[in-house]
């Protein structure tokens, strides 16, 4: 393991609720008229687990990447989305878009006030976007152990950690085992959230 993405939940200043629980509470009051966006195929999973975990619909707009994203939400056409990129912080501190949690166990020092998730109310959001090291099958015990030291020890390094934080990452380290337990549990849950909210796959 490398680190974990920093994602944040964004709406747009014209939805009624400066917290998660009034976005929630506006959602089940007006059910499938917010409209929500994403970039990418995990952005799908936040929200169907958000949805699925709150009872509330909204209607979904793919986007092909957070780039074509951005003009909407910034708009106002679109009234929320799960974002990694660093410009939404630079408008969320302009007060173009609100923060309203990050997908992280603990707070970012990116936007220290925002809560997590599951302290914002919706602890059943489990979905997490990660980074890691892997290699080519049978790769050597001796090999994986060394590159694991490294990485580790590179994960402590002050420059290393500026970096990981420029690009919305949250460094953490990991055995090997550790990572391969991480990967296996998350590829079994993408499937059941998948499963349960109908995605087709391409």
């Amino acid at each position: 393991m490398v680190g974990r993405a920093t994602i944040f939940f964004y709406t747009h200043p014209s939805v009624p609720a400066t917290t998660l629980k009034e976005f929630i509470e506006h959602a089940r009051a007006n059910p499938g008229k917010l409209v929500y966006g994403t970039g990418n195929p995990l952005s799908i999973l936040y929200n169907v687990q958000l949805m699925s975990s709150t009872g509330i619909d909204m209607l979904h707009v793919p986007y092909k990447g957070e780039g074509p994203l951005m003009p909407d939400i910034i708009a106002g056409r679109v009234h929320s989305s799960f974002l990694s990129q660093g410009n939404a912080i630079s408008l969320a501190k302009e007060g173009k878009l609100r923060a309203l949690a990050v997908l992280l166990d603990k707070r970012s020092a990116l936007l220290p006030e925002v809560p997590t998730i599951a302290e914002a109310g919706a602890p059943a959001v489990t979905v997490r976007q990660w980074a890691g090291v892997f290699g080519p099958p049978k790769m050597p015990r001796e090999i994986v152990e060394r590159l694991n030291k490294e990485v580790n020890a590179a994960l402590k390094r002050p420059e290393v950690l500026e970096q990981l934080e420029r690009y919305g990452y949250a460094a953490e380290g990991s055995t090997p085992e550790g990572l391969t337990a991480i990967n296996r549990e998350d590829l079994a849950l993408w499937r059941k959230l998948v499963r349960e909210a109908g995605i087709p796959l391409e």
